[in-house]
């Protein structure tokens, strides 16, 4: 807090920031949707391209994606190159509030949690915070300084201080790169962003 602001000017800078992050997530929601799945294909393509060019992608033994929901940028393409590569592969699986990182493989199977994205079964292998090289990490919107609005259920706002080694890249379509977002002292910035037509780097 600063030493300058009161407690209730505080609060009012949050609602005020909170109110933004609803309306950025309903636009960019929308805009999203009407979006023709080929297009999404093959943003997604030229997007895995550029993440595959990345130093710290070539170099990572351990990379952790996500399984895209509706129609959010799909790093499967990536996922897929890694693993014949020889990367270890992680995915998230929601446990209580936080996320776990467990072994994924291509063709594995997933389930559906209740809030519709797919993780990895239960019994899958567990993986250590500290073996995270990098993490693809999704988002509603991600602004020039690597700041990221995700779903509002902060899952990605508790899991990425505790992996202390990975580089974290923010992906998302190009619409969804704004200059500059809300943030709050909880926010974690990306290393990287990156989207179907730029690459930015922090």
């Amino acid at each position: 807090m600063s030493m300058n602001a009161s407690p209730d000017a505080e609060a009012q800078l949050v609602h005020l920031q909170e109110h933004a992050k609803k309306e950025l997530r309903s636009r960019m929601r929308a805009v999203r949707r009407v979006l023709p799945l080929a297009v999404c294909v093959e943003r997604s393509r030229r997007a895995n391209d550029r993440l595959a060019q990345l130093p710290e992608f070539v170099q990572a033994r351990t990379v952790i994606g996500y399984s895209a929901l509706r129609k959010e940028l799909d790093p499967t393409g990536l996922l897929a190159l890694a693993a014949s590569l020889g990367k270890r592969l992680g995915l998230p699986r929601v446990q209580g509030d936080r996320l776990q990182l467990h072994a994924y493989a291509p063709n594995d199977a997933l389930q559906e949690h209740a809030l519709g994205m797919l993780e990895p079964v239960a019994s899958a292998p567990l993986i250590a915070d500290a073996e995270v090289d990098l993490i693809v990490v999704p988002a509603l919107a991600l602004d020039a300084e690597g700041y990221r609005i995700g779903y509002g259920q902060a899952f990605y706002d508790r899991l990425l201080p505790r992996l202390v080694q990975a580089f974290r890249v923010g992906v998302a379509y190009d619409f969804q790169v704004v200059s500059e977002l809300p943030r709050q002292a909880h926010d974690v910035a990306m290393h990287c962003v990156v989207s179907d037509t730029r690459t930015l780097r922090m």
